[in-house]
């Protein structure tokens, strides 16, 4: 038992009908209150009818009745204007500082059967998602007007980083955008080297040889610290002289490759190719952040990122190593995952900042363009019948479970509170 489930019980009015007090007293509640979270009373501007006393002010929720003197109410004046003392056991009486007992509401016998053990049910549920056997029973509207809440909240946690870089680069879009949009090359387990790369090779460097290749690449495997070692294939040889004259024309120190991870890894995901794959996105400016705010086509956007590593990765995966001839491509699935973490949080976020509202119709219509993706969350969701059609749907069921679900938080959640309520 806790506060938060007596509180809910109390909002929603899930109590016997013929509520008494303590000492035997009816209580009829008219209005229960505004919940409140901060410091004070649970529950502000009340209205009930004791006996045949009306009352106005605040309601306090205890699990016992002694947590009041536990909390030290009792030296709180915040507290004088309390009307009524919502518990679920009541082992004492309050007075409060005019020796005035307060009112108390025992709901352990007066709470509608089945709710408590409802909530039990949710709370101690070993399932992935908490309500999953009973989540058939959501209306489909409260299902879908919670699912559109839980993708603007995830857009908005996802904006928090964009926020961040904004503000490192001096409120530059295309900066923060090529920064982020090179984090996300990483796919999570270089995520991080990612952007420090872009953060030590300004974007605008690499557009003023944006016209050649090999000084692109040069470039920025210089700067990832993979031109360090002596080779043997001509590729390198060469990037390392591009590089070595590059870098000694702009001051450029690199970073330590030794921050690059690839143990255990796919070698289709191995830094290399997905730094030649990024080279080859800003060759002749192909992306900027201001273009795609331009283009309304979604596959047109998703064009700009059909790019593949340069000719010397078709049989390498690391310097001076053959391997099997494949064509590197940047793949459908590696595009969307950029489409869903980049692309579309950066145009609803500047649609939020700059009041763009094509900006953030364009981010809603990307996510619900392409399908969701493919990962055991998503596929628990299917599993209980709710179908992820697209990645509009598969964004908001993981910002569901990952700020609810997750945290047992059935009671600040509809699909919960529906469940309960029924």
């Amino acid at each position: 038992m806790n506060e938060d489930f007596l509180s809910f019980v109390w909002k929603y009015r899930l109590y016997s009908k013929d509520l008494v007090t303590t000492t035997g007293e009816t209580v009829t509640v008219l209005k229960p209150g505004e919940q409140h979270r901060n410091a004070g009373p649970d529950f502000f501007n009340a209205r009930i009818r004791i006996g045949d006393t009306l009352w106005a002010g605040n309601i306090e929720i205890h699990v016992k009745a002694s947590d009041w003197y536990r909390h030290m109410h009792q030296h709180d004046k915040a507290y004088n204007s309390v009307i009524l003392h919502v518990v679920y056991e009541a082992d004492a009486e309050i007075i409060i500082n005019d020796m005035t007992t307060v009112p108390t509401v025992c709901l352990a016998t007066q709470t509608e059967p089945g709710i408590l053990q409802r909530y039990r049910d949710m709370r101690l549920s070993p399932l992935t998602i908490p309500c999953g056997s009973n989540i058939s029973e959501v209306p489909p509207p409260v299902l879908n007007i919670w699912l559109e809440r839980m993708l603007v909240e995830r857009l908005e946690q996802k904006s928090l980083v964009i926020e961040q870089a904004l503000q490192v680069n001096r409120g530059d879009w295309d900066d923060a955008f090529y920064q982020l949009l090179a984090r996300n090359f990483g796919f999570n387990i270089n995520a991080g080297p990612f952007e420090m790369l872009a953060r030590c090779m300004p974007r605008k460097l690499l557009l003023k040889h944006a016209d050649q290749l090999q000084q692109v690449e040069a470039l920025l495997f210089g700067q990832a610290g993979f031109l360090e070692d002596e080779f043997k294939d001509e590729y390198p040889k060469a990037l390392q002289a591009e590089y070595r004259f590059l870098a000694k024309k702009y001051g450029l120190l690199p970073l330590d490759r030794h921050i690059w991870k690839q143990l255990r890894m796919r070698p289709a995901n191995f830094p290399t190719l997905r730094i030649s794959q990024f080279a080859s996105i800003w060759v002749s400016g192909r992306v900027s952040f201001q273009l795609i705010r331009e283009i309304d086509d979604m596959h047109r956007i998703m064009n700009l990122f059909q790019v593949r590593a340069s000719h010397y990765w078709c049989n390498h995966f690391v310097f001076d190593k053959t391997t099997r001839f494949a064509f590197r491509h940047l793949g459908d699935t590696s595009v969307k995952n950029i489409l869903i973490n980049t692309i579309a949080p950066f145009l609803f976020y500047y649609g939020k900042t700059m009041g763009d509202e094509k900006a953030s119709v364009q981010a809603y219509s990307i996510l619900q363009g392409i399908p969701s993706e493919v990962n055991h969350l998503l596929t628990e969701w299917s599993r209980l019948g709710i179908e992820v059609e697209n990645a509009w749907k598969g964004q908001a069921l993981i910002g569901l479970y990952k700020n609810y679900c997750s945290e047992k938080k059935c009671l600040n959640c509809s699909l919960g509170t529906a469940i309960l309520r029924k």
